[in-house]
């Protein structure tokens, strides 16, 4: 018989991720939730650590409902495969003339004010745009909001755990230490918390039903479960959605067996001779 078959309301990823309610039996990451629902309510910069498909952006999410700006903005900027041109227009400071009067006009912190600014895949940029994106930031905020620096949008900066070694030798590494101070908070991979995958599967089973209204009766089997826990999951949680939304493709919104996994997880065809 085949796991998960009650009828639950759908919930959101983020919400399950990283909500107090979310029962996870993983020591990690409960000890993340209650950093996440402390920091939140300060005002620090921070710095999220992980491998690709962890939840950086989740949990950053997650900050910026506890925190004191939850009613202000959320903006994400993608570092990379960004040209030069759009990185200057984000953080370069452009004179503007308004009601006769030049202005300083600095594009992204100004509609992120009052909110918080995330950082994806930061330190995946060469250190001279790291290194220009801090001095922007910092000037930038001290012509905007030197009468009032609490207004000045809150830095969440997203590192990738392959790159996090190299990023702590350049200058850019220092120049966020010193001029920042940030908190760093290191996301586990999923691999390291294997109680949770489960719940997970729960999760992204419900979400494939109520995407696909044919799916209503999809489900999951005991051994497949085992399967995913046993799994090395490189791509972490976002690896692990992919392979539920594939089983049910291949299942046809019905039991999702071994067979319907990834090749990566299952050496067996989906597809079996009659």
């Amino acid at each position: 018989m085949g796991l998960l078959k009650e009828n639950i309301a759908p919930i959101q990823q983020s919400d399950i991720l990283y909500d107090s309610g979310f029962q996870t039996k993983s020591p990690l990451m409960k000890d993340i939730y209650q950093k996440v629902q402390n920091i939140a309510r300060h005002e620090k910069h921070l710095v999220l650590i992980g491998e690709i498909g962890v939840g950086k952006r989740s949990l950053a999410d997650a900050i910026h409902r506890y925190s004191s700006r939850s009613n202000g903005p959320f903006h994400s900027f993608y570092c990379i495969n960004t040209n030069e041109e759009e990185f200057k227009d984000a953080f370069w400071e452009q004179l503007r003339v308004e009601n006769e009067h030049v202005l300083l006009r600095y594009d992204l912190l100004e509609k992120t004010s009052n909110g918080i600014l995330y950082l994806n895949k930061f330190s995946e940029l060469t250190t001279s745009l790291m290194l220009n994106i801090i001095d922007s930031y910092i000037h930038g905020c001290n012509q905007l909001f030197r009468y009032n620096l609490s207004t000045s949008p809150r830095l969440i900066i997203s590192i990738s755990q392959d790159t996090y070694q190299h990023f702590m030798k350049t200058e850019a590494w220092d120049k966020l230490l010193t001029e920042l101070n940030p908190i760093s908070i290191m996301v586990p991979p999923l691999r390291e918390r294997r109680e949770d995958i489960p719940a997970f599967i729960k999760l992204f089973i419900e979400e494939a039903r109520y995407s696909e209204p044919s799916w209503s009766d999809l489900s999951i089997s005991d051994e497949a479960v085992q399967e995913c826990i046993s799994h090395r999951w490189p791509g972490n949680v976002r690896q692990l959605k992919n392979a539920i939304v594939q089983g049910a493709l291949l299942s046809q919104g019905g039991l999702i067996q071994c067979q319907h996994l990834p090749f990566s997880m299952n050496w067996q065809l989906p597809y079996q001779d009659d």
